[in-house]
């Protein structure tokens, strides 16, 4: 689909330029903008990106660690 916007001159050239750097056309870095917006701004992919990242990874604390933690988190006045 083509569609037209407008944007200022600085943001235009600073995305020519970056666009050249990588070896992208205008379009591709483009829609490669807006798609990592999209997923920037949707708080269910953000926690489905979570979710995949920590279902490979043990993320568990030391239980040293872990009793620090707690120590601190007991000082607190809620």
């Amino acid at each position: 689909m083509k569609t037209a916007i407008a944007i200022c001159d600085e943001v235009f050239l600073e995305a020519e330029q970056t666009a050249q750097k990588l070896g992208l056309s205008r379009s591709r870095m483009y829609s490669m903008a807006i798609i990592e917006f999209i997923q920037a701004h949707n708080p269910d992919a953000i926690t489905a990106k979570l979710n995949q990242v920590y279902s490979t990874v043990d993320s568990r604390l030391d239980d040293d660690l872990l009793q620090a933690n707690y120590d601190l988190f007991s000082r607190d006045v809620w």
